[in-house]
C-alpha cells in the first residue's frame, strides 16, 4: 500500500473519534481538535503525525487556517473531501461548536428509511459482540455509555501500528466500539448512519483519491481537492466493482446420500472463502484494504476502486488467474463474473438529485455483470477444458467426475468437503500462509502466480503462528467481531448445527421421523439496495433522494451480513437444525421437520423486528424422509420458494410438496407456473394454521385420547383425520359429501353428559359449519391435518395416506 493512502486510510477511520470523546462529555471546542488530542495521547510517535493532521483537518474552517503551515500534499486534504463525499453534508460549525448539535441523540436503525418510513426505532448502545441487536424505542444516549467506548479505544490503540496489516484489526476495534453510535447529531440529518460506518466510507473514499491523485502525478491536493472540489467532484475518479459466482446451484449439490449433509454444508462454506480471499487479493492489488468493501454475501459482492489503468489492470487479470484456477479445480462448476464502471464523487452523493446518478450507476455496473456471464470462456479457456488431460489411472471421483488421485472413490476436494463440516464448527482461525505444512487444509491462487496454504486452526495455535515470523499473508477470524490478533479480518458465518446426520436430525423430530429442508430469502432485496431509500412519497428530487448515498448503502449492507451470516446462530440456538447456507439475504436449513417450522419462523419474525417491517422474506418448506437425494429436495423447496413467492405481496411461506399448473402465454406457449399449494402470508400461517386449527386438532384429540385410555378404547383419532382429509379434499375440487363428513364427526363425539362434550361440541362446529364449507378455511383446516397427523405419528412414517 502507498504511504499516502495508508495514512489517508488510517486517517478516514479515526477522524471523527473525536465526536465520541466530546459526547463522553468532551468540553467545548471542535471534536475534530478533540479527537486530535486523545489520539495524540494513544498513538504517539512521528509516523503517526500525518494521521492525526487528518483527524484535526478534515473540515473546511480548519483547513483554511492552517493554509500556512499544513503541506499542499498533506493526506488531510484527502480525508477532507472524503468526508464531504461520505457523509453528503458540509457546514460551517462542526460538532462540538455549536448549541444545534444535540448530544443525547440515539442511532437509528438504518431502515428507518428504507422502503418507506420507519420512526421511532433505536439501536442499542451495546458493543457488537456477535449477539442479536433487535432496534429499541428511541430514548436518550447518556454520556457514560460513549465513556466506556472512549475506555475501550484508549486501552486498545496503542498496540496499533500505521501498518497495512493491521488496519483489519482496527476496523474489527471500530466496529465492536463505534458501530452503536450515530454518525450525525445534527437535527434533520438522518441519524441511521453509525460512526463506524461513516468512518468506513469515508475511509475507502479517501483511499481512492489518494491512488487516483498519485496515477494521475496531482501533487497540489489543497488546490485540487479543497479549493477546485466542485470541479474535482465531477471527474470519474471512482470505479464501482462487483462480482458474482454462477453455477452455484451445480456446485452445491455435487454430492453423494451418504454424507451429504457434510459436503453441502463445506462446500458452502467455501464458496464464501472462496469469495473473501478473491476480494483480499484483489484489493491488496488495488492498493486499498477491506474499506473498500461495501458489501459481500451470497457468492456476491460491491466494491469502491480507484479509477486507475493499474487497478483495471489487476480486475482483468486477477479474475482470468482466478477463473482459470476454478477451471483446473471444479471443471466448468464454478465462474465468477465480474464487472466494473467509472463513477464520481457527484455519482457517490446522488448529485444532481433529479438525475438518480447513484440509482444508475449499480444498474449499470449489473447490466455489465450479465454480459460478462454470457460470454464466460475465452477461446484459450475453452482450448484448456477441452484438452484437460486425465489422471494417469482413468479412474473419476464418484462425486464430481473429477479425474484425480482418488481415496474412498473421491477426489481431493470431495473428500474435503466430507471432512471439512466438523472443522468449521469447532475450529475458530483460519490461516492463510506462504509457507506449507503438514496440517495444511487446501491451496488457493494469489495475484502473484504463487500458491498459498489454508490451515483451520485455533486462537492459541494462530497466536503462535502470527508471532513466530512464519510468512502468514492473512488469518480470517470466525464470528469474533475483535479479536486483537494482528494481522486479522473477521467474517460472520452461519455455522449453527445441531448435528451433520440427515438420520440423526430426522431421529430428534416428534412425531413422523423426517427431516424438512427450508430455503428462504428477503422479498425484493435487490430494489431495496438500489432504490430502497428513495422517499416515493416525496415530489421534490432532492427531498425525494436525500437519503440515497453511499454510506447508507454500506450500513444496509452491513446490516443484512449481520443478521445471516452472525445473529442466526443466536436466532437457532437449541433447535435440531443445521445451516446449510446463510449469507447476503438468504438461508438454506435441514433439520428435524418440526423444528424447522420454528426456525423458519423465528428468522421470519426476527427479521421483521430488526427491519423495523421494511423487509419482508419468503420460503418455502419441504418434508423429506432423510434418505432422500438432497439434490432432488433442494430442487423441490426451491419450486415452493418461488411458489410463496408468486403470492399477492409476498411475504410467505409455501409447505409440502410444489404443485405447478399448466397455462399458456399471449402468444399461446404452454408455461408451467406454481400454484398456490399449500401457500400462506406468515401472519396467517402463525394465526390461522397454527394457532387456531393445528391447536384445536391438539385440544379435542388430546382430550379424546385421554377418554379412550379411561375407557380401555384403541384411540382412532389419525385414522379418523384420514378419512376427514380424504373428504376435504374431494371438496376441493367438488363439493363436501356432508352427509359422511357429518357422520364422521359424529363418531368422535363422547356422551353428551361427558365432561368433554362441550369440547367436541366447539370441536364439530369448527369442523363442520366455519371451516368446510369455506374454501379458504378449508384449504388451511387440509394443512393444519398434514401437520397435526405429522406431529402425532408415533416414529417411524406415515401409512401413505398422507403423501
Amino acid at each position: 500500500m502507498n504511504v499516502l493512502t495508508l495514512q489517508s486510510t488510517y486517517g478516514g477511520l479515526l477522524h471523527d473519534t473525536g465526536k465520541a470523546v466530546y459526547r463522553a462529555g468532551g468540553q467545548r471546542g471542535s471534536h475534530s481538535e478533540q479527537g486530535c488530542q486523545f489520539l495524540h495521547g494513544v498513538l504517539p510517535g512521528a509516523d503517526w503525525a500525518p494521521v492525526l493532521d487528518c483527524v484535526r483537518y478534515h473540515h473546511a474552517a480548519a483547513l483554511r487556517g492552517a493554509a500556512k503551515t499544513l503541506p499542499a500534499d498533506s493526506p488531510a486534504y484527502l480525508v477532507y473531501l472524503a468526508n464531504l463525499l461520505s457523509g453528503a453534508a458540509d457546514r460551517r460549525e462542526t460538532e462540538g461548536e455549536s448549541d444545534a448539535y444535540r448530544r443525547e441523540l440515539p442511532l437509528d436503525a438504518v431502515f428507518t428509511h428504507l422502503n418507506g418510513s420507519h420512526p421511532g426505532w433505536m439501536m442499542p448502545a451495546q458493543p457488537q459482540d456477535g449477539s442479536l441487536k433487535l432496534p429499541q424505542k428511541s430514548q436518550p444516549l447518556s454520556a457514560a455509555v460513549y465513556a466506556e467506548a472512549v475506555r475501550t479505544l484508549e486501552e486498545q490503540l496503542p498496540q496499533l501500528q500505521p501498518q497495512p496489516e493491521q488496519l483489519g484489526k482496527l476496523l474489527g476495534l471500530l466496529e465492536t466500539q463505534l458501530g452503536c453510535f450515530p454518525s450525525s447529531i445534527y437535527p434533520g440529518d438522518g441519524a441511521d448512519i453509525s460512526l463506524f460506518d461513516h468512518a468506513k466510507t469515508t475511509a475507502a473514499i479517501a483511499a481512492c483519491l489518494s491512488e487516483y491523485v498519485q496515477a494521475n502525478h496531482i501533487t497540489n491536493l489543497r488546490k485540487t481537492l479543497f479549493e477546485q472540489k466542485n470541479d474535482f467532484c465531477r471527474k470519474g475518479v471512482f470505479l464501482l466493482y462487483t462480482a458474482d459466482f454462477s453455477r452455484i446451484q451445480k456446485f452445491l449439490y455435487t454430492v453423494r446420500t451418504e454424507n451429504a449433509l457434510r459436503s453441502l454444508r463445506s462446500r458452502s462454506f467455501f464458496l464464501e472463502l472462496f469469495m473473501e480471499h478473491y476480494l483480499d487479493e484483489l484489493l491488496a492489488g488495488c492498493g486499498v484494504s477491506r474499506a473498500n468493501l461495501i458489501y459481500s454475501g451470497g457468492g456476491h459482492c460491491y466494491v469502491l476502486l480507484p479509477n486507475t489503468a493499474a487497478v483495471a489492470d489487476t480486475l482483468t487479470r486477477w479474475n482470468r488467474q482466478f477463473n482459470r484456477w476454478l477451471q483446473q479445480q471444479f471443471g466448468t462448476q464454478l465462474f465468477l463474473a465480474n464487472a466494473w464502471t467509472p463513477c464520481s464523487g457527484n455519482d457517490l452523493t446522488n448529485t444532481p438529485a433529479q438525475s438518480s446518478p447513484y440509482k444508475e450507476l449499480f444498474r449499470r455496473v449489473n447490466r455489465l455483470l450479465e454480459q460478462h456471464k454470457f460470454h464466460r470462456y475465452t477461446a484459450e479457456d475453452l482450448r484448456l477444458l477441452n484438452d484437460a488431460a486425465a489422471y494417469p489411472d482413468g479412474r473419476e471421483c464418484k462425486v464430481c467426475g473429477t479425474s484425480a488421485a482418488l481415496a474412498d472413490e473421491l477426489c481431493p476436494w470431495c473428500r474435503l468437503f466430507v471432512e471439512f463440516s466438523d472443522k468449521i464448527q469447532h475450529k475458530s482461525v483460519l490461516v492463510v500462509s506462504r509457507q506449507p505444512s503438514a496440517a495444511d487444509d487446501c491451496i488457493l491462487p494469489t495475484l502473484d502466480g504463487s500458491s498459498v496454504y489454508l490451515t483451520t486452526t485455533d486462537r492459541a495455535a494462530a497466536q503462535k503462528r502470527l508471532a513466530s515470523g512464519e510468512p502468514v499473508l492473512r488469518a480470517y477470524t470466525k464470528n469474533t467481531p475483535y479479536s486483537g490478533l494482528p494481522s486479522t479480518t473477521n467474517l460472520y458465518v452461519g455455522d449453527y448445527a445441531a448435528s451433520n446426520s440427515m438420520d440423526e436430525l430426522a431421529q430428534q423430530a416428534a412425531g413422523v421421523r423426517r427431516i424438512a429442508v427450508c430455503r428462504m430469502d428477503v422479498d425484493n432485496l435487490g430494489h431495496a439496495f438500489i432504490s430502497g431509500f428513495e422517499q416515493e412519497s416525496e415530489k421534490d428530487p432532492v427531498r425525494r433522494m436525500r437519503y440515497v448515498n453511499l454510506s447508507r448503502t454500506s450500513a444496509f449492507s452491513r446490516q443484512m451480513s449481520l443478521f445471516f451470516k452472525g445473529y442466526i446462530n443466536g436466532i437457532l440456538e437449541g433447535l435440531q437444525v443445521s445451516i446449510v447456507y446463510a449469507g447476503g439475504d438468504d438461508v438454506f436449513l435441514v433439520g428435524a421437520w418440526n423444528d424447522v417450522l420454528e426456525a423458519a419462523q423465528r428468522i421470519q419474525r426476527n427479521l421483521t423486528a430488526f427491519s423495523c417491517g421494511a423487509l419482508t422474506l419468503s420460503a418455502g418448506i419441504g418434508i423429506f424422509d432423510p434418505h432422500y437425494p438432497i439434490r432432488l429436495s433442494a430442487e423441490e423447496t426451491a419450486a415452493l420458494e418461488e411458489a410463496a413467492k408468486h403470492l399477492p405481496g409476498k411475504n410467505a411461506v409455501a409447505l409440502f410438496t410444489p404443485e405447478r399448473k399448466a397455462v399458456r402465454d399471449a402468444k399461446g406457449n404452454l408455461l408451467v407456473q406454481p400454484e398456490q399449494g399449500h401457500t400462506y402470508a406468515w401472519d396467517t400461517f402463525r394465526t390461522k394454521v397454527l394457532e387456531e386449527k393445528v391447536g384445536c386438532l391438539q385440544r379435542f384429540f388430546q382430550a379424546y385420547d385421554r377418554s379412550c385410555a379411561d375407557k380401555g378404547e384403541t384411540p382412532r383419532g389419525n385414522s379418523m383425520l384420514y378419512n376427514l382429509l380424504a373428504l376435504l379434499r374431494e371438496a376441493e375440487n367438488d363439493r363436501i359429501n356432508l352427509a359422511r363428513y357429518a357422520y364422521l364427526l359424529a363418531r368422535l363425539s363422547p356422551e353428551k353428559n361427558a365432561p368433554d362434550y362441550p369440547l367436541y361440541e366447539q370441536f364439530s362446529h369448527s369442523m363442520m359449519d366455519d371451516w368446510a364449507f369455506d374454501a379458504v378455511q378449508r384449504h388451511q383446516l387440509i394443512t393444519a391435518i398434514y401437520i397435526y397427523v405429522y406431529q402425532n405419528r408415533k416414529g417411524g412414517d406415515t401409512d401413505g395416506r398422507m403423501e
